[in-house]
């Protein structure tokens, strides 16, 4: 019996093309939860598939695929698109609001979709009810990634979060660091706090000390933690007494740089609200100061 767009159908899994597979990333807990939802209730939401030439393509549903293998079902319920594969994608990300998407898994799909189907950005953006810089974004996110990190991505060795504020940044300035830092990261995971100062350490770094990072980031991390603790130990040493010393260093380091900007942003002729804005920020910290002066002069009078 033929089935209307958007009738339920039960089919068999080994029935389905997964070429979308590579789009999704890897949620272990997120699987655990649903296949012991589907053994102890059954499928409840039905999956998303395009038939086209006798060819039946999942669009929505790899995760409930995944757990229905596990658990030794042949089958899943799924909802089918007559209208096409590209109208059921389109579909899929204008309601990506129903589900918890990457962005990275968006910026595969609508990459996909430009590449199979000879989309431009702005076609996507107009099908899907996004505008052009929305989806340029999301593209932009994975442009410069390698096949190998994506994947490494996809299969949850390294977090979106490190690929898209670490690894590319990284790849634009040197592709063959950003490969070498996706193997290290595929086979000793490095927390998003390291990861920072690594990439901090990396961009004020000469080419030579770059290369050595790279080559060996876990003898970054010791001396990086060596001197972290180092740090914490002398905080902890000099007490609030080192700490005032070093915060007030600080603040006359800041108050020099002001005074010498000061002909440049106070000037005669100066629009008068421009000036009563900048004058009061500085009396604001004359107060500030004068509390202080106050309270040091007491205490030196006890």
């Amino acid at each position: 019996m033929e089935q209307k767009p958007g009738a339920q159908q039960e089919i068999d899994v080994s029935s389905l093309d997964l070429r979308y597979a590579h789009t999704r990333i890897a949620r272990p807990k997120a699987l655990n939860m649903i296949m012991n939802s589907m053994d102890r209730y059954g499928q409840i939401t039905p999956a998303i598939v395009a038939s086209e030439e006798d060819i039946i393509v999942l669009i929505d549903g790899y995760l409930r695929v995944e757990a229905l293998k596990r658990l030794g079902r042949d089958t899943i319920i799924a909802e089918i698109c007559h209208e096409g594969e590209l109208t059921a994608l389109f579909r899929l990300l204008s309601r990506s609001g129903e589900r918890q998407w990457e962005a990275v898994e968006q910026a595969w799909i609508i990459r996909d979709i430009k590449a199979r189907f000879d989309c431009s950005l702005t076609e996507v953006a107009r099908s899907i009810g996004h505008d052009l810089s929305w989806v340029s974004r999301r593209v932009s996110l994975i442009e410069d990634l390698s096949e190998d990190t994506l994947k490494a991505v996809c299969q949850g060795h390294i977090s979106t979060w490190a690929a898209t504020r670490v690894l590319v940044p990284l790849a634009r300035a040197n592709p063959g660091h950003a490969e070498k830092l996706t193997s290290h990261l595929s086979a000793a995971p490095i927390s998003s706090r390291n990861l920072q100062a690594f990439l901090r350490h990396y961009e004020n770094s000469n080419r030579q000390i770059r290369d050595r990072m790279i080559a060996d980031p876990n003898l970054f991390f010791k001396a990086y933690k060596a001197g972290d603790e180092k740090k914490r130990a002398d905080s902890l040493n000099q007490g609030p007494e080192g700490q005032w010393i070093k915060d007030f260093e600080i603040v006359t380091s800041m108050l020099k740089r002001l005074a010498k900007i000061l002909a440049t942003v106070i000037y005669p002729g100066q629009d008068d609200h421009d000036r009563i804005r900048l004058i009061r920020i500085f009396r604001d910290a004359r107060s500030v100061m004068g509390a202080i002066e106050e309270k040091i002069q007491k205490a030196e009078g006890q």
